[in-house]
This record gives C-alpha cells, structure tokens and sequence, in this order.
C-alpha cells in the first residue's frame, strides 16, 4: 500500500487533481492514458472542504470562500493485484491550527510526497509554506499545475520554475524523482487540456504502481 500526500500552499490546485483522478476511476479513463490500468474507487472523504465567511469587506462583498480544513481523501485498488492505496490532500492554510496539524500529519504518514505548484502564483510566497513544513522525505515529486494559464507553449518560464524549485529543495537537501506538468480540471477552451489532465492520472499511477 503507497500513502501519497499532495502538500502545496493555498489554490495550487491540490483537491482539484484529487477529484480528478476521482474522475478518471470512475469513467474508466484511467485505463486509457500512459501506463494505465483498471483501478477501482474504494471510498472518497472531501468532508475536509468548508465554506468560510469572506469577500470584500472594503467593498462590502460578502462572497463566500472555500478551503480545505481537514485532509481529504481518496482510496482506490488495483484490480489485477487487488493493492489499495490512499492519496490525502490536507488545506494550504498553514495559519490555521488545525490545518497545520493535517499537514504534519501527512507529512509524516505519506510514503511519498508531491509538492504541488501553481503557475499563477510567485514561488516565493508558494515555497513558504514548505519552509513550514519540519516532516519531509529526502526524495519528492513535483507536479506544477494550472499550466493553462501559462502563456501558450511557455517552455522557459517552466524550465525556470523548475530551476527554481530544484534549487529550494536542494538547500533542504531534497531530491526531486520526477516533475508532472499538469492541469487539474477540465478547462474549456484550452486545446491541451485533456493531455495535461492525463498526466494527473499518469503521475498518480507512476508513483503507486
């Protein structure tokens, strides 16, 4: 059994590529992409997701806004080897006590970790919360996500955002395994968005299977 944590800062995207691998299992695409095999959903828990009080209050909006408080959770097996594994994605909010104690308990249960980032956000604010994070394995995997947001075809800035988490998790001593461009939802009108999905899926399956 492989215990996968997604650990990223806030809106990097992490229980969007839960829910999709979710959809993958269910629709029977997980069979379809590179590396794919029939894999079977056990038991799902985003009871981790609440609604909290936010918006604008200069404005006067009074918007609500989602986040993740308590880990959440997907269970799925291989049908042939009838292996089961879990995937947790604990909040961003490192703030939030009872966030920050889902993310040191993932960190410490996970056999492997994927350090999830966004490319519409600074790395700088994104590598603070891993500058929290005490509990950490010598080897990660990186998915960098939300790449349609990315100019189209913008290789070198994610070569350089490569560049540039390589050299944060170096000073911690940290090797990266492998790196996922990925797109964690369906999004329309980007053209690529079914490859960037798979690769959701392929990451998920490298790392278990």
């Amino acid at each position: 059994m492989v215990n996968i944590g997604l650990l990223g800062d806030i809106s990097v995207g992490k229980t969007s590529i839960l829910r999709l691998f979710v959809k993958y299992l269910n629709k029977g695409d997980i069979e379809n992409v590179e590396g794919g095999k029939k894999c079977t959903v056990v038991k799902t828990d985003f009871s981790g997701e609440a609604t909290l009080p936010g918006g604008d209050k200069e404005n006067k909006l009074n918007e609500k806004e989602t986040k993740t408080i308590h880990p959440n959770r997907v269970v799925f097996r291989e049908d042939d080897t009838n292996k089961a594994h879990t995937i947790f994605a604990p909040g961003g909010d490192r703030k939030r006590a009872v966030v920050k104690m889902g993310i040191i308990t993932i960190s410490r249960i996970a056999t492997h970790i994927i350090a999830v980032f966004s490319c519409d956000r600074d790395l700088d604010t994104q590598f603070q919360f891993f500058n929290d994070v005490r509990f950490f394995p010598y080897k990660i995997y990186v998915a960098i996500n939300k790449v349609d947001l990315l100019e189209r075809d913008d290789q070198e800035k994610l070569e350089k955002m490569k560049k540039s988490i390589e050299s944060f998790f170096e000073k911690r001593k940290i090797n990266i395994m492998d790196y996922f461009i990925t797109c964690g939802e369906r999004i329309e009108g980007f053209e690529d968005t079914d490859m960037y999905n798979n690769h959701v899926a392929e990451m998920i399956l490298k790392i278990t299977t």
